[in-house]
């Protein structure tokens, strides 16, 4: 097994932790694993770049940027927004970096701009309301109203 198909499976074992704990709500394990995961996954990045899908597939690309995107180190994520905003852009990262972009801005209590991101049902603070639908067709995102529906059946 060469080094791209151990770090994929590494990827895909996270991923399935991180989705299965998030099922069962956020407490300890959950943020424990979230910052295992990140730790984790910043000493990869910081000595090979972005994990892209040119380096480790498509599918790995998502499960990289899921923990990325679940990262307790804010520092880490701004850091990966910018490895991401620099890469070709494709339909995939384009929707990574409207959720990374509203999470950080989320979590330093601003205005998210694309409208991805909820607590409790109801979207955190949108920065433009009337523009929001065309910021989201720039990310390759569907209607906030189809989103925000979606969210509620879920």
């Amino acid at each position: 097994m060469d080094l791209n198909s151990k770090l994929f499976s590494e990827l895909e074992q996270r991923f399935k932790v991180d989705q299965k704990l998030s099922k069962q709500g956020f407490g300890k394990e959950y943020v424990r694993n979230c910052h295992e995961n990140s730790e984790w996954l910043k000493q990869i990045i910081f000595n090979h770049g972005w994990l892209s899908e040119e380096k480790i597939g498509k599918q790995g690309e998502i499960y990289s940027w899921l923990i990325v995107q679940h990262s307790d180190d804010i520092n880490f994520q701004k850091f990966c927004l910018k490895l991401l905003k620099d890469l070709p852009k494709t339909k995939e990262r384009n929707q990574h970096t409207a959720y990374l972009t509203d999470r950080i801005l989320v979590r330093e209590n601003k205005k998210q701009i694309y409208g991805t991101q909820f607590l409790e049902g109801e979207p955190y603070s949108i920065l433009d309301e009337d523009n929001l639908d065309k910021q989201r067709v720039k990310m390759n995102l569907g209607s906030f109203d189809e989103y925000y529906k979606s969210m509620q059946e879920s």
